[in-house]
């Protein structure tokens, strides 16, 4: 019961905000904040209330829309299979028509130990689709390095495009110029008209992130070309990335698993603030096959996985029922 009355207060609030989606990047336009509580502008005291016009409420159009089968049986598998050294054995195993092009493993450190930052490409000649898939963070030494980056600040993205939290730029970048900046343009020549999916978990949901921004902004993809999927992404760079991002990007879903904490790091708020760019699809459960999910209608407010106050780390790594790193390094067996 008190689950159905949950959802029932989420979604009567919801409706509220998206009818005043307008009036309320009009409102925050004019200095003011948009009362949330009762959808007015300027309105005080108000117990919440939205200051940022990114989070006005707003769903993807329906040609964008969320499928969760789609994810859970083909982003899944390309996002699992960045934690196999040889990304084919999961698509053997999984997704037969899918063909591994080429492996990416690169130092993404320029100061401390080696640690290293995997990516690889692949093609689909049955789904006509081209693949860059990004693994995420692996041992202690990188964790640690990634942490102690929260610190360093940002880099300039492009000059319309806002900045990068340090250590992910550095991580792309350093795979770009390792060798997938030569593949993906190969690949892109030799299917141009093929759809092009980028996804990522954890440091790799940022790397994708910021992948997919590269090649559009460079021309060599554009926006509408390009589904962008990640899981537990942490925040990957400031507010002007994440305009930048969302007026680019029509498929664009970062999803998050319940008490997954990471997508809550580096913090929103500080010196160096990074914010969330759209949308979030959030899985207050154990994302089984037949649970429910919400997608937010704020890119990084207070509702959805915002609301949690606590996490559990067991959640970082298991999503859609399936412990990923696990999943992938024995080969995406069928399940």
């Amino acid at each position: 019961m008190h689950f159905l009355v949950y959802f029932s207060i989420f979604f009567t609030i919801l409706g509220a905000q998206l009818v005043e989606s307008s009036k309320c990047s009009d409102c925050i336009a004019s200095g003011k904040h948009w009362c949330v509580t009762v959808n007015e502008c300027g309105f005080s005291p108000c117990l919440t209330s939205i200051s940022k016009a990114l989070n006005c409420p707003e769903l993807p159009d329906k040609a964008h829309a969320y499928d969760d089968t789609f994810v859970r049986t083909k982003i899944l598998l390309t996002t699992a299979a960045a934690f196999n050294n040889n990304p084919q054995k999961c698509f053997k195993n999984s997704m037969p028509t899918m063909t591994l092009s080429k492996t990416f493993s690169v130092n993404c450190s320029e100061v401390g130990p080696q640690t290293d930052c995997f990516g690889f490409t692949s093609f689909d000649t049955t789904q006509k689709v081209v693949v860059m898939s990004f693994r995420g963070t692996q041992g202690a030494t990188q964790l640690t390095e990634e942490i102690l980056d929260f610190f360093t600040g940002k880099k300039p993205f492009f000059n319309d495009a806002g900045h990068i939290f340090t250590y992910f730029y550095d991580a792309f970048f350093f795979l770009w110029n390792g060798g997938l900046q030569q593949e993906i343009r190969r690949l892109k020549y030799q299917y141009p008209e093929y759809e092009l999916w980028v996804t990522g978990h954890s440091l790799g949901g940022a790397i994708a992130s910021i992948a997919a921004s590269y090649v559009v902004h460079s021309g060599l993809y554009t926006g509408d070309q390009v589904k962008l999927v990640t899981m537990g992404q942490p925040r990957t760079g400031d507010y002007d990335y994440a305009v930048w991002h969302d007026k680019t990007f029509p498929y664009s879903f970062r999803i998050v698993h319940h008490r997954d904490i990471v997508p809550h790091i580096p913090p929103q708020y500080g010196k160096d603030e990074l914010f969330h760019h759209r949308t979030e699809v959030w899985y207050n459960n154990n994302m089984s096959s037949t649970d429910p999910y919400l997608i937010c209608a704020e890119a990084d407010g207070l509702y959805c996985s915002n609301r949690q106050l606590d996490s559990y780390p067991p959640d970082h790594l298991t999503y859609f029922d399936i412990n990923m790193p696990d999943w992938g390094s024995q080969g995406c067996p069928k399940m």
